[in-house]
Order: structure tokens, then C-alpha cells, then sequence
């Protein structure tokens, strides 16, 4: 039976990376016309990815976040046929489940095998393809490590450009973005949002509204020299970077109120739905609100808003290590 390779990494500009070290993505092999499996190698080390102060037994869920992102983007190129250049809008993110035995680090590499199912190809006027949906299961072996789900839309360059211009002057801003984001706030204590490198941490320090039990917010730190989540230059809020403030933001809210005893917590759903384009040379603030937790896992709703309007929404579950396997 074919197999997906895992020799090699699928060339960078595939995936729009510039480091080839932040190349997930081995290979693809399709099944049929909807269905195709992606070789995606977590490695063992990794100075965003596996940067985990209370979980570093596991790997980070939010690595298989990445690689479906990286996998989308590659499909637009290879399998619809969008030409270097084309923009790709992320819409929709969401690791849906996960199951931490599945997640242990071992003494080799990991391999993971993405099975994709194209759910929707989305189409213009004329009948192209503009984005497509998936649904991925993160197999690694027998074991179902995460479900995901994935929607992307792409533009051309001189669309993009146009709708950059609107947007920006709809905010009293000049139409072109700027290349690094203004000194950023101070950052809240890695170890309160789970992390052992400060300079990982996305987030200015916690606030708690007064009367708002179960709120916590905070600025968005946006560090444009950051190697992982600016590796190539991006002239707005990247979507890992938005996933990784809701994470982020909902561990030190649930710590803070106690819905999980202290910040060592595993990720074990999060989503995002992208509505805005943030702006690199505003202010942009995060929100997130406990909907439930009982001292063994929480369910917080996260928002990220800039000047007023909402950039993105979704949800993240976070569960205390060793409590279950946290899928929902």
C-alpha cells in the first residue's frame, strides 16, 4: 500500500515559509479526487513549539494547528493551481479535538500523517476555485492524535492590494502597512501564560475588569522580529499569532480565577474565526471570558479587537495535565 514520504520537506515556498527548519510538511499522496494524506514531521525540539513550562512531556498541539495551515497553502498552490504571488486569506481555524496520550513526546522524531478531506471548494463567477475548506484527522500510527478543520480563500496580488487600501483608510490610515509594529507594551510573566522563554510570550499583563468575574484581558504584543510567527514579513496580525494570544490570554484568565489550579495546562481545542485584517500600527486587545470550568479543565470565548471592531472570535478548552485525555 502507498505510503506518504517523510524523507524530506516539501520546498518552503509551498508552504510560504522563509526558515526551511519551519517546514512541517514531507509530502502528499492522494487517495481520490477529495481525499488526500500529508506527511507532517513534529520535531523533538522547537524553541516556539515546544517552549511549554508545565506540558513538556507532550508535544503542543498547536504544532498540528500549524501544519494544517501549511498544508492548506500548499494545496492552493499544487492542487488548485494558484500562481506564487496570490494572497491567502485565512478564515477559519480550528483544532477541534485532541487526545494527549497520542501527543507524547518520544526519543525519535514524530511522524504524522494528515488526512485531508476536502469539504468545499469555494468558487468565483467565472467558476475558479477561490478557497477550498478541509477537515484533517492527525494520525500518528493507529492513534487519531487531533481533528481539525481549515478554510482559506486567495486573491490576486492587485485584489489584495485594493482591499489593503480600503481597509486601512477606513482606520484614518496611510495605504501602505508599516514594516514594524510600534515598540510593544511589557509583557505579562512567562510562566503565567505556560511559557519558559519570555521572549514567546504574546501578551501584556493581565487585566481583570472590575465586576467582571471571569474576564481577563490584555494588549497584544506584536514583536515583528519573532522567528517563528514572523518568519517571513507579514503586513498584518498573522492568524498563529492571534490562536497563540487566545491560548495565551485563557491560561493566565483561568489560572487568575481559578478555574484551573495554575498555568501548566493543556491546549486541547481552540478555534478562530477571522473577521478583520489587524493592523500591525494600531493597538490591538484581547479578551476572554470563562464560560465553564471546574478546577480540571475550562472553556473560555476569546475576542480580539482593535479600534473598536472584532478581528477574530473563538473558543479555547484547556484541561489540567493529567486529568484525561480532553477530547470533546
Amino acid at each position: 500500500m502507498d505510503t506518504v514520504e517523510f524523507s524530506r520537506t516539501v520546498p518552503r515556498e509551498l508552504v510560504h515559509r522563509s526558515s526551511i527548519t519551519e517546514v512541517l510538511v514531507t509530502g502528499t499522496l492522494a487517495r481520490d479526487e477529495d481525499t488526500l494524506d500529508v506527511g507532517v514531521q513534529i520535531p523533538r525540539s522547537h524553541a516556539f513549539y515546544r517552549d511549554s513550562a508545565g506540558c513538556g512531556h507532550l508535544y503542543d498541539p498547536m504544532v498540528l494547528v500549524e501544519a494544517a495551515r501549511q498544508t492548506l497553502i500548499m494545496l492552493g498552490h499544487d492542487l488548485f493551481g494558484m500562481p506564487f504571488g496570490t494572497k491567502f486569506i485565512l478564515r477559519e481555524i480550528a483544532l477541534h479535538e485532541t487526545d494527549p496520550a497520542a501527543l507524547a513526546v518520544s526519543v525519535v522524531p514524530t511522524e504524522v500523517v494528515l488526512r485531508c478531506h476536502i469539504l468545499r471548494r469555494f468558487r468565483d463567477r467565472t467558476g475558479s476555485v477561490r478557497g477550498a475548506r478541509l477537515r484533517y484527522s492527525a494520525l500518528i500510527g493507529d492513534h487519531v492524535a487531533a481533528t481539525l478543520e481549515c478554510s482559506m480563500s486567495w486573491v490576486p496580488p492587485e485584489q489584495w492590494q485594493a482591499m489593503r487600501e480600503e481597509g486601512r483608510a477606513a482606520l484614518g490610515l496611510p495605504p501602505y502597512p508599516v514594516i514594524e509594529a510600534p515598540e510593544p507594551p511589557p509583557r505579562i510573566r512567562a510562566d503565567l501564560v505556560d511559557r519558559r522563554d519570555a521572549a514567546n510570550v504574546v501578551l501584556s499583563a493581565l487585566r481583570v475588569p472590575p465586576g467582571a468575574a471571569g474576564t481577563g484581558s490584555a494588549r497584544l504584543v506584536v514583536d515583528t522580529r519573532h522567528p517563528v510567527l514572523f518568519d517571513h514579513y507579514v503586513d498584518h496580525v498573522p492568524g498563529m499569532l492571534t490562536l497563540e494570544a487566545f491560548r495565551q490570554l485563557s491560561i493566565a484568565t483561568a489560572a487568575a480565577t481559578g478555574a484551573l489550579p495554575s498555568a501548566a495546562a493543556l491546549l486541547t481545542r481552540v478555534s478562530a474565526r477571522f473577521t478583520a485584517i489587524g493592523e500591525l500600527d494600531l493597538p490591538v486587545t484581547c479578551e476572554s471570558v470563562l464560560v465553564q470550568g471546574d478546577g480540571t479543565s475550562a472553556v473560555l470565548r476569546s475576542t480580539m479587537r482593535q479600534e473598536g471592531r472584532v478581528v477574530a472570535a473563538g473558543d479555547v478548552r484547556l484541561s489540567r495535565p493529567g486529568t484525561g485525555t480532553g477530547a470533546q
